[in-house]
């Protein structure tokens, strides 16, 4: 007898709402402004490199958590824990084709093909998240069966070659022991951030890891599936979730923080349209009660989530980290530029100027002051000798190579710091 069972998994389209945190406001208040002669560059054709070299040494964390073990198969397999390890051994590897030979009553073969299907799925989240559509045939007689198997994912062995080499080469240029978890968090969620615009325009699947850290794009799936790669090979204990918000179905992890669970959002921590090297941190290491409010999922296939003890992350934008400082825009407080002491969680504002693209080098603060007409302005880390550098709307500000690199309405300009 010849059956044919057809197993969709279906991959989850899901769509970010289109819209902006940031506020963009301009306001008539009109300044004294302070004479400072400096060289404003054009810098529109230079080719920039923003490529970080790796260290040589790969971070042993990393490494584990990326390394395949090889196992051998036995020619046939015998009860359904036997059928799962099988199953898993195939779809570890990304195998599209493969077969196995189950030898034992077959009174309820399609539940034991079912059941082993859904163990070896649950072993490995990364790779469930990657699953697509399946199709299982199967021969049997009372006490026999061989199970034919075609299955398809979002990615295959090659790509997963590449993200396990750029996930390496991006956690070797930390030091992961001397981190604390919520440290390894920040990071991942800032590295998927700065790197990532979220589109369903890619090559490859904008739903895989893959899209994420090879194209710079790609969709919810893809940013939290490239979360759990990043945060287990840094050690941190993470799941993905898939639940739903009110443009349909969407994904995000839960992360363990020094014992304690927490929502993360990388892609709702990722302003729409893209704001380049902007972080919010709104959906970053939140409780239950806060994500309900605009995310639903299934509690019960989770663990709870009910510390507040990050909750003071969320007024951050535009962030800008130095020494263990975040320099940022208020959203709590019409987004003055504040400083937070990331050790201590204190909070106080640096200047009553409203700020947007903050960045830094050295002791000074650069940013776009939309207290005054979004000017370039400057001023340093204690707060003192705020001035204007150009007069005139920027933003996109970066700096590179001893360079402060911003955006106007003639294009892009440098100036040497």
């Amino acid at each position: 007898m010849l059956k044919r069972i057809t197993f969709l998994v279906i991959a989850i389209v899901l769509i970010k709402p289109i819209y902006d945190f940031g506020s963009q406001w301009y306001d008539d208040v009109m300044q004294f402004l302070n004479n400072h002669e400096v060289k404003i560059e054009d810098a529109s054709f230079e080719v920039l490199s923003s490529v970080s070299s790796a260290k040589e040494t790969l971070v042993n964390t990393a490494a584990n958590a990326l390394t395949t073990v090889d196992v051998e198969l036995p020619n046939s397999v015998q009860t359904t824990e036997e059928l799962a390890d099988s199953f898993y051994y195939y779809l570890s590897r990304w195998e599209t084709n493969f077969e196995i030979h189950y030898v034992g009553s077959t009174a309820d073969i399609e539940n034991i093909i079912q059941k082993a299907i859904d163990d070896a799925a649950s072993r490995d989240q990364y790779i469930f998240g990657h699953l697509a559509e399946r199709t299982i045939e199967y021969e049997y007689s009372s006490l026999d069966a061989k199970i034919k198997v075609h299955q398809t994912y979002l990615t295959n062995p090659a790509q997963e070659d590449v993200v396990n080499e750029k996930v390496a080469s991006i956690l070797s240029t930390v030091d992961a022991e001397s981190m604390s978890d919520f440290q390894k968090v920040k990071f991942v969620n800032d590295y998927i951030v700065k790197n990532t615009e979220y589109s369903t325009n890619t090559a490859a699947s904008p739903h895989s890891a893959y899209a994420v850290i090879q194209e710079n794009k790609g969709v919810c799936q893809g940013y939290a599936l490239l979360a759990l790669k990043m945060l287990q090979a840094l050690g941190v204990e993470t799941k993905y979730v898939v639940g739903e918000v009110y443009t349909g179905g969407h994904a995000w992890n839960l992360v363990k923080v020094d014992g304690e669970w927490y929502h993360l959002d990388t892609t709702w921590n990722d302003p729409t349209p893209d704001r380049k090297n902007i972080v919010r941190y709104e959906y970053f290491l939140v409780n239950d009660d806060k994500l309900k409010l605009d995310h639903t999922w299934i509690h019960s296939d989770y663990p709870e989530a009910k510390s507040s003890k990050f909750e003071f992350m969320a007024q951050i934008d535009h962030a800008y980290e130095q020494d263990g400082v975040i320099y940022y825009s208020n959203v709590d407080d019409n987004n003055l530029l504040y400083r937070m002491d990331l050790n201590t969680g204190e909070t106080a504002p640096l200047t009553n100027s409203r700020a947007q693209y903050i960045v830094g080098a050295g002791e000074w603060i650069y940013f776009s002051n939309y207290s005054n007409g979004a000017y370039l302005t400057k001023i340093r880390t204690d707060g003192s000798d705020e001035s204007t550098l150009y007069r005139g709307e920027v933003d996109n500000l970066f700096v590179e190579d001893g360079y402060l690199y911003f955006s106007t309405e003639e294009g892009l300009k440098k100036l040497e710091l």
